[in-house]
């Protein structure tokens, strides 16, 4: 993980000190009331970063059409988007999926909310590992077993250091945060018909999250420390279907069912002082807390309109106006609004031979618009994708990238995506 951008700064540091203790104090007593005058705007503490709509997860192909993957199966990642879809793929298939992420924020945490202030936006790049999964048919199923990352909870660390030549002072402020999402997805498909075929999905998602704030000087002086974890867990059903509408058009539609992403929460705040004052004052709490996730619906239409051209287009709703947050056993206030995402995307395939064998290399572009749900600010990235690959006897290889800007916050957010996936079918 590396971060970029502006450096952050510190209020007058004894100010600062006095501005956390007070926070600190006032959250203790009055959590709902200070959250609701704090409008951070797309970061809340559980945002993920990029985007709020995380769902479906986007392999390197899908990335690169434009987001389109309901109606379209490139690899085994289509399980996790529209199960449908694993009845036309290979008898096996396996891949794995990377990607770099780089999103940029102002206004999160302690940043640009009365501690730390940015001169500009602040960066955050993210490098993972973030998909695996197999698709395979058996007994006229179609079956698909992967696992996702499929949201990330990181925020650039905020810090500030002072001290003095000559003199062992030292005082230290730091924010940070950090945590993710990964979901196990177990899926099946089944031709009912000519033209439909049918698929279900079980999703098992566990995570973290964790927070923390530490003040401190030293040799002789203060500690404050307020420290917060969550471990996620919880699970969800979806489904899809395929028509085969004619040769050339195929239309599909996808729920994700709403579901309860359960939270175990721990909680430490810790005030100590060295000699003479020798002070040390801790308290801890922990509760069980969910997070009411929302319906997603998505419905899609692809079309081969040359031999070597497919154009695909389609819309995903989230009921975002039915999520709800308990934190520490508070009612946290989201004023968001239901929000429809679009996308679409075009595949163009060219055909060469290497080492006199047949192979195929797919030429990719698309656009998506992705609303925000936030009601304040109103706000959308607008982003454009690119890709490409190479197909060669059973090995596949694709490489994907999405450019988008953000719109209506007034911070015009800058968020990149690039993703590289290497599989193998049969």
């Amino acid at each position: 993980m590396a971060g970029t951008g502006p450096i952050l700064k510190a209020m007058n540091p004894k100010r600062a000190g006095i501005v956390l203790c007070l926070l600190a104090g006032l959250a203790a007593l009055f959590p709902a009331s200070l959250s609701a005058q704090l409008v951070l705007g797309q970061y809340q503490d559980e945002a993920p970063v990029g985007t709020w709509n995380t769902f479906p997860f986007l392999g390197a192909a899908a990335l690169g059409r434009g987001g389109t993957s309901f109606s379209l199966a490139s690899d085994a990642s289509a399980a996790a988007s529209n199960p449908a879809l694993l009845i036309g793929l290979p008898k096996f298939m396996f891949q794995v999926n990377g990607s770099y992420h780089l999103a940029e924020f102002f206004k999160y945490g302690l940043v640009n909310t009365g501690v730390f202030k940015s001169e500009g936006n602040v960066g955050l790049g993210l490098a993972a590992v973030d998909f695996a999964g197999l698709a395979f048919r058996l007994a006229g199923w179609s079956l698909g077993l992967n696992i996702g990352q499929t949201e990330l909870f990181y925020r650039p660390e905020a810090s500030y250091e002072e001290s003095f030549t000559g003199s062992t002072y030292r005082y230290v402020l730091l924010y940070t945060q950090k945590g993710w999402l990964r979901t196990l997805n177990f899926s099946l498909a089944r031709r009912i018909g000519p033209k439909l075929s049918l698929g279900f999905g079980v999703n098992y998602v566990v995570g973290r999250l964790d927070r923390k704030i530490l003040e401190q000087e030293t040799p002789v002086g203060f500690t404050f420390l307020d420290t917060k974890a969550q471990d996620f867990s919880g699970y969800f059903i979806q489904g899809g279907l395929l028509f085969e509408m004619t040769e050339a058009i195929r239309i599909a539609a996808a729920v994700k069912a709403p579901y309860a992403l359960k939270a175990k929460s721990a909680s430490t705040v810790r005030f100590t002082y060295s000699a003479p004052y020798n002070t040390d004052i801790g308290l801890t709490s922990s509760s069980e807390d969910t997070a009411e996730q929302p319906l997603i619906l998505g419905l899609g239409v692809n079309g081969r309109v040359l031999s070597e051209l497919t154009l695909a287009i389609e819309a995903t709703y989230f009921a975002w106006s039915k999520y709800l947050l308990n934190s520490f056993e508070e009612r946290q206030i989201r004023e968001f609004k239901d929000v429809v995402r679009l996308g679409a995307g075009a595949e163009y395939e060219l055909r060469a031979q290497i080492f006199g064998v047949n192979a195929r290399i797919p030429v990719r572009m698309g656009f998506i618009y992705d609303p925000q749900p936030m009601k304040d600010p109103r706000s959308a990235y607008a982003c454009l994708t690119l890709g490409s690959g190479l197909h060669w006897r059973g090995l596949r290889l694709d490489i994907g990238a999405l450019l988008g800007r953000e719109s209506g916050s007034g911070n015009r957010l800058d968020v990149k995506r690039f993703a590289v996936a290497l599989g193998f079918g049969l």
